[in-house]
């Protein structure tokens, strides 16, 4: 007998490292998504960001000397946005967001449930 639920433990201990390792490599795919979808809309903004930053330098010197000037800082302000995420100076942080993440997951599905919440509530409003 006890050799029977030294194997009923044994084999729900390796079916449990199954599903935890299964678990994983849908996590990893999942952030892997979700980093490639990130990147591409990082990627897209940047260039919008610089092609902003081009027309609103060609649209300065048409008007005043003041309005120039802020035009001109608006466009070196764009532009240093355009390099944070053409550079991927942002990747950083997604590893950071990613690291907490699986270091609380508790907190981060939490965090996920309401944000599904709140947007589900204002979807319904509209």
């Amino acid at each position: 007998m006890e050799y029977n639920e030294r194997d009923n433990i044994h084999e729900i201990g390796s079916e449990a490292r199954e599903i935890g390792s299964e678990a994983e490599r849908k996590s990893e795919r999942v952030s892997e998504r979700a980093s490639a979808a990130a990147q591409r809309t990082a990627e897209k903004v940047g260039s919008q960001m610089k092609n902003f930053a081009g027309r609103i330098r060609d649209t300065g010197p048409r008007v005043e000397s003041r309005i120039h000037n802020t035009a001109e800082r608006l466009a070196e302000k764009l532009e240093r946005g355009s390099a944070y995420f053409t550079e991927r100076q942002y990747e950083g942080t997604t590893r950071k967001i990613t690291d907490y993440i699986r270091q609380h997951p508790g907190t981060s599905m939490m965090v996920g449930l309401a944000a599904g919440l709140l947007l589900a509530l204002k979807r319904r409003q509209h």
